[in-house]
């Protein structure tokens, strides 16, 4: 009972509800029969003494357990503190456990995402590889190892890709050329690069080249090189010929593993008899309609640079037969065409067709319309000078700074600046040119020849002029992109009284129409009136759609009282060439001289429109605005 007792107050942890409720009635009944006892006890001496006796046990036992409990208690605190200790450890270790986790999940991620870089670079690789060539031990103390001569290989490729001025981007290609290009030495035993060069070997579209130099006699050497798609070629030289044979090398390589980049280079280099006799060659080789299109191109842009225009229209005009309709190509080729058309049709065929041009890309829908850069051209031709400038500064954004390609586009910037009366503009764009690039040199003089005409000063023209006119007839190209622009030179004799001299300029510089409209303005101030109309009206039976004979000839009837010829021809002018500021200008001009001030403040206004800055524009629509008052 006693042991019950103690056992309920200890709370035993074994014990389950059955024995809870055991142990509850044994208590009910000991403590009934005490109560008995104790109540007996008043009236009996030997039941006082058993129940004293009941309670010293009682009390002796319950301190027992007491002593127990308070061990146990001290037992089981050290248990529940070790318990808690062993928990800690137990989540230190499953945090553990969770870190390396997720450390090795990581590296495996990186490992996995790295071998899809590898992989994915291996597929999309399009490179030159360029291994070390084999050289023979004697020719290593003059340190002339296979790693040297590999390494002059790659600085020929690399000097000229750098010397190819073109978008690679835009270009429609599969042969296996970029900016990568790396010497790989082959590695030993199993290593991320092993693996990632096996990677580009098996998937990618590298061209691998390698080679030989030998030692042919006591000074000669020759270098052969070979690669995939490159057949092996030697190139013979002295002893102290390396640097040379390696060029050659690069250049071979480079026109095999990229013919279309290597085409560019030529027609950068001015090496145009080359270009043509390589694109030839290559147009055999070219495994695609595309490549095939785009070789054609450059064959007609090799003999466009060698001055042969109507070869050039002619194979031009089979590039656009091969390709589809409003394709960037296409509208590439037909840009191209279009300077090429004054030399063999005359300026009015060039006029009409770059209008048809530019009315065709304006119907196209968005997607199909030609990209802004390729409108330089037209533009040109029909005296659009707000959208020439347009195009020929997205050309030098698209280029970083070269113009169409061959040539820097601060020459062409400045000139359009400068016929658009914009001289802070012009100044800018001229200073910021290459001074070594052939279009700058000629462009310099050109200008300071433009100032002084502008300000009336014809004299002072002349000595820049003729500086203009000595570079301009020893270089073919600038023929072909200057084709006027002798003319100045004519206006600046014939108005300063050098007539024979004058004569002979317009005789050389050939039958444009702007030659025709200074020719016209020579003549005139020399006081051979008949010559001059003579001479605009044939002007303008060859090329009845371009502006300048048009307004010179309005300029000299307003001077001198025709005021209704004037308008007429003023009108014509602007109808044929609706963004030139010029005609507007004098078209005002000869309103205000009439004293119709709104009129002429509107042909004011819509000249500013192409000729923003001015200056002579803006005063004369502020004088008129006063008027109108």
């Amino acid at each position: 009972m006693a042991e019950g007792v103690l056992s309920g107050l200890a709370g035993g942890e074994d014990e389950g509800p059955e024995s809870e409720a055991g142990v509850e009635a044994k208590l009910s009944a000991e403590a009934f029969a005490a109560a008995v006892a104790a109540d007996h006890a008043k009236y009996d001496p030997g039941v006082a003494r058993a129940t004293q006796a009941f309670l010293e046990r009682q009390a002796s036992l319950l301190k027992s357990q007491d002593d127990q409990l308070n061990a146990e208690r001290d037992l089981r605190l050290s248990h529940l503190h070790s318990q808690s200790r062993e928990g800690r450890i137990r989540r230190v270790g499953q945090r553990v456990r969770v870190g390396m986790q997720i450390f090795v999940a990581v590296i495996a991620a990186i490992v996995g995402l790295g071998l899809l870089v590898m992989l994915f670079d291996a597929f999309t690789s399009r490179s030159v590889v360029v291994n070390a060539f084999k050289a023979p031990a004697a020719l290593a103390g003059r340190g002339l190892t296979g790693d040297v001569v590999a390494s002059g290989v790659l600085d020929g490729l690399q000097k000229l890709q750098t010397a190819t001025r073109t978008p690679t981007k835009t270009l429609n290609t599969t042969s296996a050329w970029t900016s990568d290009v790396k010497i790989e030495v082959p590695e030993t035993g199993v290593s991320i690069g092993e693996i990632n060069r096996l990677l580009h070997q098996r998937f990618g579209h590298d061209v691998h080249i390698d080679g030989d130099l030998i030692q042919t006699g006591t000074d000669g050497l020759t270098l052969t090189v070979r690669g995939d798609g490159v057949p092996a070629k030697s190139f013979t030289g002295g002893a102290d010929d390396l640097e040379k044979l390696s060029t050659e090398a690069a250049e071979y390589i480079y026109g095999r593993s990229q013919p279309i980049q290597y085409a560019t280079y030529l027609q950068d280099a001015d090496r145009m008899a080359e270009e043509v006799a390589f694109t030839r060659e290559a147009y055999a080789r070219a495994t695609t309609e595309t490549e095939r299109a785009t070789l054609a191109k450059y064959l007609a842009d090799g003999y466009a640079g060698l001055n042969e225009p109507a070869e050039a229209v002619e194979q031009y005009r089979l590039v656009l037969a091969s390709l589809p309709r409003h394709s960037l190509f296409w509208w590439k080729s037909w840009a191209d065409l279009l300077p090429e058309l004054p030399f063999t049709k005359g300026e009015e065929a060039a006029w009409r067709e770059s209008r048809t041009f530019l009315s065709e890309a304006n119907a196209a829908s968005k997607k199909d319309r030609p990209p802004l850069y390729d409108l330089a051209a037209p533009a040109a031709l029909t005296w659009d000078l707000p959208l020439d400038l347009r195009s020929n500064l997205s050309e030098a954004q698209r280029n970083g700074g070269a113009g169409m390609t061959s040539y820097s586009a601060g020459p062409a910037l400045a000139d359009i600046y400068a016929l658009m009366h914009d001289p802070g503009q012009e100044a800018r764009a001229i200073n910021g040119s290459d001074p070594n690039d052939y279009v700058t040199k000629a462009e310099v003089p050109l200008l300071q020849g433009y100032a002084a005409l502008d300000r009336g000063d014809p004299a002072r023209a002349i000595a820049p002029l003729e500086a203009f006119h000595k570079i301009w007839r020893t270089d073919s190209n600038l023929k072909n992109f200057y084709i006027d622009k002798l003319c100045f030179l004519g206006v600046a004799y014939g108005l300063s009284g050098a007539s024979a001299k004058a004569e002979a300029v317009f005789k050389e510089a050939g039958p444009w129409s702007l030659c025709y409209a200074f020719h016209g303005d020579v003549l005139a101030h020399a006081g051979d009136v008949a010559g001059a109309q003579r001479t605009w009206s044939e002007g303008l039976r060859l090329a009845p759609d371009l502006p300048t004979i048009y307004l010179h000839r309005g300029q000299y009837e307003l001077e001198h009282g025709d005021l209704n010829g004037a308008a007429a021809d003023f009108s014509t002018a602007s109808a044929k060439a609706p963004h030139f500021a010029d005609p507007l200008k004098a078209w005002g001009d000869l309103l205000a001289r009439e004293g119709r001030w709104k009129p002429a403040l509107v042909k004011y206004d819509a000249a500013l429109n192409y000729a923003p800055v001015w200056a002579e524009l803006h005063q004369a629509r502020d004088g008129t605005a006063k008027q109108t008052h």
